[in-house]
């Protein structure tokens, strides 16, 4: 029995609690608290654009990536593979954007 789990079985578990995390955090525009919005905004990212990237190769290896999450296999019924792979990348740049925004913000209060 193998109890490995393979690392885009996490992406779930890594976009939720990223999603958590910034929600807890925010308010305040001290240093600590902007990095672990920063840190979660990049990583909440990081999942969006790795499964707009599975889905785009559903056929090659993305397919049990996108089916692993029921918002990503809900969206890919609806909208087809690539359609959702572009809509996913799309999303991707949302809290990439926020987060210059986050630090630019933490700029200006200094």
């Amino acid at each position: 029995m193998n109890d490995e789990v393979p690392p885009t079985d996490l992406l779930p578990l890594l976009f939720t609690t990223a999603l958590v995390v910034y929600v807890l955090v925010m308010g305040n525009i001290d240093l600590a608290r902007t990095v672990i919005r920063v840190g979660a905004l990049l990583s909440a990212s990081f999942c969006l654009f790795v499964w707009g990237a599975a889905a785009l190769s559903y056929a090659e290896w993305g397919g049990p990536v996108i089916e692993e999450f029921y918002a990503t296999q809900f969206i890919a019924q609806r909208l087809g593979a690539p359609a959702t792979g572009w809509l996913l990348l799309a999303l991707g740049v949302a809290p990439v954007v926020v987060a210059l925004r986050e630090v630019r913000r933490l700029k200006t209060a200094r």
